[in-house]
């Protein structure tokens, strides 16, 4: 037999808690380390070369508001949103430093709004004479429209060209909750309120139909314009190329829909004859003394670093314009936080940013940036009452809708002196819907069995296992009644229209941003830079800085969240054949109606893609 190992010595709870603390200790000051030699050698920006074209790369989803969680040292180093794009691109358009844009798109993901609003950034470049080349292996109908607003258009050789048209999506629950022994019974005020539809129906009702449809005609009036401005074609040939489309490269070089095909070293290595003629036509040529990669390199600036650049050169200001950032569902309670942090505007988390405004006196003017399909009406009016608080300090509100500012999210627009939307702006959906789940036919195929001893005729009037009484039917709809009286009060007011005039434009009905200018619910169309210049003008401010909310976090920042006992990280579960996008939304609509509260929520999952 053999001998054993002798023992270890046990260690103490109190040296193993001390060990761990040690280290921890250790590698905090080693990141803090880090993250003060960012700060002091990015403070000033780093130097953009004379002769340089700024290189867009975008791909994967472009947020439109700060994104809070993340595992990043430097909040400089987090994604860059929407808005500092355009803003780096405008800046572009007016610095001596930068010839001109390569643009490369690799499946960017993002609103119609959104696409617009980058369109009009590269306007704003092209018409200071900076030429702007774009690349893609291949373009949709969305990457199009964006690639539509460059001098030229490239696509790889053997790309393939999807622009087929638009298309929108509406998922309905009916069907499956009648097999899950599910009851939906949902109430709502306004005809075109088709939210409690997807639970209640296996297809659309005739009103939600012809929304849909109005809806869509608007945007796909927009992008036929646009691109047929763009292409100098007419409404009818670019209407020809979506009906009857060509796919390969070759094809849409000679209808005129792209400019060249190329590979990206083509395109880089020729990028300061972009604006010549024949250029497109030299893309295949091999070139006598080619340069190499580094020396190609050296004619761009990439966006991040150019991005770093303009924030290091811009002056301290003593006033300042606040833009709030309300992206996401609309909730109660207070929005987690952490590496996983959630995407919702969480009420209260709301209500602190507002406060830490107020008490701010370097903020002369307030941009709220609305990217929301509505949510909790509750918390939508908790979140316009802070809004009031705010205007009564003096200072101007300007609301900047991106690619959905509905419903709630229209709620929360509603007290802005000014309005600024895109002409594909989802907005609107004034009214609301509430109502519950009922889970008895669910209990049923189980086996399971309840008892219930209740005190009050209506005791069980939000009960998930029994449906509603006709009396209690009654007394929830005249609470929802209220809520859309409420609601047109609200919008009455900021609006400084009569109640039967919202009503008129109200009911749940949702329009484009376009729509929406005709009909009194916008005031301009426009980006942010548009309602940044109109707060500023409102506030008389001619010199200012602007400072945003919600701020990007360090890791340290993100790390404590964490920590903090109050936070709860939930997991996320894909489910192979079923549509996450679809079990996120039902998940939203039930925790909005879980206590009981009315929804202000866009129809459905819509999508429009």
């Amino acid at each position: 037999m053999s001998t054993p190992p002798p023992a270890r010595p046990k260690r103490s709870r109190s040296s193993t808690l001390i060990l761990l603390a040690l280290t921890g200790l250790a590698a905090f000051v080693f990141l803090a380390a880090l993250v003060v030699v960012a700060v002091i050698v990015g403070r000033s920006g780093p130097e953009v070369a004379d002769g340089t074209f700024l290189e867009v790369r975008l791909s994967g989803e472009i947020p439109d508001a700060p994104v809070v969680g993340g595992i990043v040292l430097d909040p400089d180093d987090a994604p860059l949103i929407l808005t500092d794009i355009t803003g780096a691109i405008r800046h572009a358009a007016e610095d001596d430093r930068i010839d001109g844009m390569l643009l490369v798109l690799d499946g960017p993901q993002m609103g119609w709004a959104g696409v617009q609003e980058l369109r009009t950034a590269i306007g704003v470049l092209r018409a200071a004479d900076k030429p702007c080349a774009v690349y893609a292996e291949s373009y949709s109908t969305g990457t199009y429209y964006l690639a539509s607003a460059c001098d030229r258009i490239v696509m790889a050789p053997t790309g393939i060209g999807l622009v087929t048209g638009l298309s929108a999506s509406t998922t309905f629950y009916a069907g499956a909750m009648e097999k899950l022994g599910v009851h939906a019974q949902m109430l709502h005020v306004g005809d075109f309120k088709s939210a409690v539809e997807p639970f209640e129906r296996t297809e659309p009702s005739e009103p939600a139909a012809e929304a849909m449809n109005y809806l869509l005609d608007s945007i796909w009036h927009q992008w036929v314009v646009g691109v047929a401005e763009a292409r100098g074609k007419t409404e009818e040939e670019v209407q020809q190329w979506v009906d009857q489309p060509s796919l390969p490269a070759a094809a849409l070089v000679e209808r005129g829909m792209i400019d060249a095909v190329a590979y990206p070293d083509q395109i880089r290595a020729r990028i300061d004859a972009v604006a010549e003629d024949g250029w497109a036509a030299s893309l295949a040529e091999p070139l006598e003394d080619p340069p190499d990669d580094d020396a190609i390199a050296d004619n761009f600036t990439p966006l991040r670093k150019y991005v770093k650049a303009v924030r290091g050169e811009r002056a301290s200001h003593a006033k300042k314009i606040a833009v709030v950032y309300a992206q996401g569902p609309i909730v109660s309670g207070e929005a987690e936080g952490g590496l996983f942090a959630s995407q919702a505007i969480a009420d209260r988390t709301f209500r602190g940013w507002i406060d830490a405004i107020r008490d701010d006196d370097s903020i002369a003017a307030v941009v709220l940036r609305v990217n929301s399909p509505g949510g909790s009406a509750l918390a939508s009016d908790m979140m316009w009452h802070e809004l009031e608080r705010l205007k009564a300090t003096g200072r101007p509100l300007v609301v900047s809708m991106g690619d959905y500012a509905a419903s709630g999210g229209y709620y929360i627009s509603a007290p802005a002196d000014w309005i600024v939307a895109e002409p594909a702006t989802l907005t609107g959906s004034i009214g609301v819907f509430g109502g519950k789940l009922v889970f008895d036919g669910t209990y049923e195929k189980l086996g399971l069995t309840q008892a219930v001893y209740n005190r009050g005729e209506q005791a069980d009037l939000l009960s998930p296992m029994s449906l509603f009484s006709e009396e209690g039917k009654s007394t929830y709809q005249a609470f929802l009644d209220d809520f859309y009286e409420t609601f047109l009060s609200r919008v009455g007011t900021g609006r400084d229209m009569e109640r039967d005039a919202v009503h008129e434009v109200a009911q749940g009905r949702v329009w484009t941003g376009e729509q929406g200018l005709d009909r009194g619910l916008v005031d301009e169309l426009g980006g942010l830079d548009v309602a940044v210049a109109k707060a500023a003008e409102l506030a008389e401010l001619q010199d200012y800085g602007v400072k945003r909310w919600p701020a990007e976090k360090t890791l340290f920042e993100v790390l404590l969240e964490d920590l903090d006992g109050s936070k709860s990280l939930a997991p996320t579960v894909s489910v192979p054949g079923v549509d996450a996008s679809a079990v996120e939304h039902l998940l939203l609509v039930h925790r909005i109606l879980s206590d009981g509260g009315p929804a202000a929520l866009l129809p459905g999952d819509l999508v429009v893609h």
